[in-house]
């Protein structure tokens, strides 16, 4: 089975250096040198891979290195990569040429090939792990060649994107300690996406063998956004999403690193999804860990997301998900819910003014059963409190307003519902809860303008 996302994955591999400059490097003649590059300026062509595995075994010079650099060019489209990796003999002489081939471009070679054949389906998965990529890798990473290491991370990342179990069998074999130790600036998109492959799937990992990685991950997301660090930073953020997994411990791991506000900015620029997961894992966590997300600004970029006002100089984030999908998303959350509506009687007055939008465009744009959603979660009998305790707090009269309106949407759609106000649920409730009470009060607010809407409400439904 495999793990729940490749993230985007390396489908061709770039190359990272120039293969002629290694070759002038090599510790071999200056003819075998010419030799080798006039191979690397020929034409791309192909060969079969019973050609290219005896010619590997002939273990002729010139030979060898023609046979794997027309193999790699022969697996660049993946027309073939299938086919090849079951030829049982090939793969187990690429690993050996790996780890003693005669020069440096060769085995360069044979694991851009085996990084290839690793993107393939999961019986080329399955040859590569059984023919002992684990302990290859081992070799390889206690080496100092940045440009192999790099291409044997790919690999690694390649299958640990493919299941769960590799991701655990890599883990076991290789700490993301060791991983990380060997990451140079120049390849950190790729060693960034190798560990991410290595966090994300269901069921998470141990936290403590990946937590080296979601401090790698904060600090991605901290840099600097731009179109350059673009993929890394989504990568990144992706992998927390797994990671946190809605348990406390590793909210508070997420909070005490710094980027939930960084999170929140990236909304309008980064994978929205992915942010979004991280969010609904801090809904699952304590009362404190909610509001520090409400506290941070989310409901405010929830407002602009959802807000029906912003849809015409919406981006790619608000056409890849309709407003209305989106809100109702965030909002399913029960804790959320009720830390939401506990915001209204907040003495933040800019953080309730944010939370009224979101919850008027729930209601506005939200089917019955969201109404009702919303209903048994609390919203009545927080809008009521919000009522109770205007003069008290100084609520400001536009919120005190735009309550009433909602409190009366909520009630008509009960009404429709229900015909008449006696089996209106929604109603009812509001009775039970002294709501008459509480808007005969302000009948008499200070403020005409509120006094005018509580007016409008007890003509309305009779009270």
């Amino acid at each position: 089975m495999k793990n729940s996302q490749k993230l985007g994955g390396i489908k061709k591999l770039q190359q990272n250096s120039n293969h002629e400059d290694l070759v002038d490097q090599e510790q071999i003649c200056q003819t075998l040198k010419d030799e080798i590059i006039q191979i690397l300026r020929m034409d791309e062509d192909h060969i079969a891979v019973i050609d290219t595995i005896n010619a590997l075994r002939s273990e002729n010079f010139i030979e060898s290195h023609k046979a794997i650099i027309k193999l790699r060019r022969t697996l660049s489209n993946f027309d073939q990569a299938e086919q090849i990796a079951k030829e049982n003999e090939l793969i187990p002489i690429l690993f050996h040429i790996i780890q003693f081939g005669s020069t440096y471009l060769l085995k360069l070679e044979a694991a851009q090939i085996i990084s290839i054949l690793a993107a393939g389906r999961s019986e080329i998965t399955r040859i590569i792990m059984q023919n002992g990529i684990l302990q290859l890798s081992l070799t390889v990473l206690d080496g100092n060649q940045s440009e192999l290491i790099m291409l044997i991370i790919t690999i690694l990342g390649k299958l640990a994107g493919e299941s769960v179990k590799y991701r655990d069998s890599i883990l076991q074999a290789c700490s993301i300690e060791k991983i990380i130790s060997k990451m140079e600036s120049k390849y950190k998109s790729i060693y960034i996406w190798c560990l991410a492959n290595l966090c994300i799937g269901r069921p998470s990992p141990k936290f403590d063998k990946i937590q080296s990685a979601f401090e790698i991950f904060a600090q991605v997301i901290m840099e600097e956004f731009n179109q350059q660090n673009l993929k890394m930073i989504n990568d990144a953020i992706w992998a927390l999403g797994y990671m946190i997994d809605g348990e406390p411990n590793r909210i508070a791991a997420l909070i005490n690193s710094g980027v939930v506000p960084q999170l929140i900015n990236l909304l309008p620029m980064g994978n929205f999804v992915s942010i979004l997961r991280i969010f609904e894992c801090i809904f699952y966590g304590t009362e404190d860990q909610i509001n520090y997300l409400l506290e941070c600004g989310f409901i405010a970029h929830i407002r602009m997301i959802v807000d029906p006002k912003s849809r015409e100089k919406s981006g790619d984030m608000i056409q890849t998900f309709a407003a209305t999908e989106t809100l109702f998303k965030v909002l399913s959350n029960q804790n959320f819910l009720v830390s939401l509506f506990r915001s209204l009687c907040d003495d933040n007055s800019n953080l309730r003014g944010d939370v009224l939008e979101v919850i008027g465009n729930a209601i506005q744009h939200g089917t019955n059963e969201d109404i009702n959603h919303l209903v048994k979660n609390g919203l009545i009998k927080y809008l009521l409190r919000m009522f109770e305790i205007a003069n008290e707090k100084e609520i400001a009269s536009n919120h005190l307003k735009k309550g009433l309106e909602m409190l009366i949407k909520i009630i008509r759609k009960g009404e429709i519902k229900a015909k008449d106000n006696k089996s209106n649920q929604f109603f009812i409730i509001f009775v039970q809860l002294d709501g008459i009470n509480v808007i005969q009060k302000l009948l008499s607010y200070k403020q005409d303008d509120v006094a005018k809407y509580a007016l409008i409400f007890k003509q309305e439904f009779a009270i």
